[in-house]
């Protein structure tokens, strides 16, 4: 009869080898990343700030390390990259169904990117009824939302670098955030200075 205790310690034998191998792949990739990634952002000490009245919010963000500016094509924001291009952010605010979850935006938002499959690689998340943060990964990138969800919008910081930045992507989660009081500030500032026009108009 045949030793199968023999065909059972080769099969073991090949896969332990083909794990090493593999593991093996995985570190020579790592460090060819780690020498041929341009260097890391330097932490920012310039802030710029965008505010839509449309939807009362406003964002900050370090304008140092993402100066490129542009309006979305589609919904009420800005999209930001870097001077390599390697980092990108999008701050808005979009329309969602009234009785979308937080998840069920998250996933549509996810399955729609470039190099997605069944499902987004989660790394990290947090997901409440009217406020979700999910670190994850699609294809060859990183992703990070920070996302407020209203009755009939939702407004959403997305950053996404390559997954050999994890420093970027570090930085930028710390630096870029989303304030809805000062939204409302600018707002009273600005109808105070049409009351005081209207007023001083009246008295001459």
């Amino acid at each position: 009869m045949p030793d199968s205790s023999n065909g059972t310690t080769r099969q073991e034998h090949m896969t332990f080898t083909m794990t090493s191998l593999m593991n093996i792949a995985l570190f020579c990739v790592a460090l060819l990343y780690n020498f041929t990634s341009p260097q890391p952002f330097q932490q920012s000490q310039e802030a710029n700030q965008y505010c839509s009245d449309q939807h009362s919010f406003c964002a900050k963000y370090p304008s140092s390390i993402l100066p490129f500016r542009a309006p979305l094509a589609q919904g009420d924001g800005i999209i930001l990259t870097s001077n390599d291009g390697f980092a990108e952010v999008t701050i808005g605010a979009f329309p969602k169904a009234i009785d979308a979850t937080t998840k069920s935006v998250f996933l549509s938002s996810a399955r729609e990117k470039p190099g997605a499959g069944s499902e987004p690689k989660i790394v990290g998340s947090i997901f409440g009824e009217d406020y979700y943060e999910c670190f994850f990964m699609v294809g060859h990138h990183y992703y990070f939302h920070r996302s407020y969800h209203f009755e009939d919008h939702f407004v959403r910081v997305e950053i996404k670098v390559p997954l050999n930045m994890p420093d970027r992507m570090a930085i930028l989660r710390g630096q870029i955030s989303l304030d809805f009081q000062a939204a409302e500030t600018q707002e009273d500032i600005k109808m105070n200075g049409r009351e005081l026009g209207v007023i001083e108009k009246l008295n001459k």
